[in-house]
């Protein structure tokens, strides 16, 4: 699996954000978390790379 790490702060809460290539699944993905915070994370899959890359640009800044 291709997989890409970035952490970022959005308005003090520090957010980890795993996103690439699920080559299991064949499908683009986005996995965030809140560090610090026990809990499920949240998991985007996407069919096309456009709409995977569109969310990223949004959701990164």
């Amino acid at each position: 699996m291709a997989r890409y790490f970035k952490s970022i702060n959005k308005k003090s809460v520090q957010i980890d954000v795993f996103h690439g290539w699920d080559m299991k699944l064949k499908q683009w993905f986005v996995d965030v978390k809140m560090s610090g915070f026990i809990g499920g994370n949240i998991k985007q899959l996407f069919k096309s790379q456009e709409s995977y890359n569109s969310f990223l640009k949004k959701f990164l800044g």
